[in-house]
Parts: C-alpha cells; structure tokens; sequence
C-alpha cells in the first residue's frame, strides 16, 4: 500500500512539474521554421563554442522558461507578438523531432531520464556515457510573430554540479536566414 501512495505521490509531482504530460505522451513539435532557429543558435552557445563537444546531446521535451523580455516602448509592436506566441506555445511541452541541422551529431534523450540518471549516478556517469557531449542542452518551442520574421527563444545547457546557463534569444529573419535581432529592453539569462 506505502508503494502504491508513493507511486501515486511521485505521478503527482511529475505532472505537477510538466516532467510528463497527462495524457502519458507530449505531441511531436512540428514547426519546420523553429528548427531553422534552433540551427541558428545551437553553434554560437556555450557546449559547441566553448566546449567544443563532438556530440550533442539535447532534451527531447520543450521545456519554457518564465518571460521575462521586456522590450522598451518602440521594440513592442516588433517583439511583443513572438513573447505572446512564445509563452502560448509553451504552455505544454511538445517533443522534438530529430530536424536541428548542426556541424556534429547529436541525440534527443528524454528529460526525466537525464536528470533521474544524473540525481542518481552524478555527472561523472554521465560523462562516461556521453564523453565530448558537454553536458546537455534544453529547448523551448519557439515564439513567432504571425508572418515568421521575429522568433523567441530560450536555450539552456547543464554541464555539472555548477556548471550551466541558460536565456532568451530574440531573432530576425534576414535574407533567408535567422540573426540576432539588435533590440533595446531586458532580459534575463542564468549561469552556474
């Protein structure tokens, strides 16, 4: 019976969490454009930068974190409706597709299990599982304006006990391809 209730406890929480979904599975994320933006930024963050992992290894769920983009006055018209877009869109966590178009492999592991292996056999276990990975990466869907030209993002990496970071990228589309948008206002973003 003790089983049973923590069993029950631990559903909870994890429905609580947005760890997993109730309906036992998040729904594929289909926007081909968010991958185009997903490409974009992946090579310019820290584990492909700095790190130089020769392998990705990135979440499977979208995961938001709380908006906290405050365009000044004359960026609303321009930004607003993509944070709008982004905080709609991640209500739910949907799961990636294998679609990201990057320089080095890369694998999508499902979000409970990483933290669940990490709590459970620390990073040096995960470092052995996954060497040259850098730790792993989280995603958020993507916040677009309506016609796709402005995107919100947010993008996190773990990569030990106090080793990681994450925030907010605002992009244009320009010429076919997605750029940092040079935008006045405030963000937030999150080392360790």
């Amino acid at each position: 019976m003790l089983g049973k209730i923590t069993s029950l406890l631990i559903l909870a929480l994890l429905l609580s969490q947005g760890v997993i979904s109730s309906s036992g599975k998040a729904p594929p994320y289909e926007d081909q454009e968010a991958y185009e933006v997903y490409s974009a930024i992946i090579p310019l963050e820290w584990p492909l930068r700095d790190a130089h992992a020769k392998r990705l290894i990135i979440q499977n769920e979208t995961k938001g974190y709380e908006m906290c983009l405050r365009p000044e006055k004359e960026w609303q018209e321009k930004i607003g409706p993509a944070i709008s877009d982004y905080v709609r869109s991640n209500a739910k966590p949907s799961l990636l597709q294998p679609r990201i178009k990057v320089a080095v492999p890369y694998r999508l592991i499902i979000a409970h299990e990483l933290r669940s292996a990490i709590q459970t056999a620390g990073w040096e276990v995960f470092y052995q599982r996954y060497p040259d990975s850098g730790g792993w990466m989280e995603l958020s869907a993507v916040g677009f304006n309506v016609n796709k030209t402005v995107a919100v993002v947010y993008m996190g990496h773990y990569c030990g006990p106090l080793c990681g970071g994450g925030g907010f990228h605002v992009l244009e589309k320009k010429d076919g391809k997605w750029v940092a948008l040079d935008w006045k206002g405030s963000s937030c973003a999150w080392a360790s």
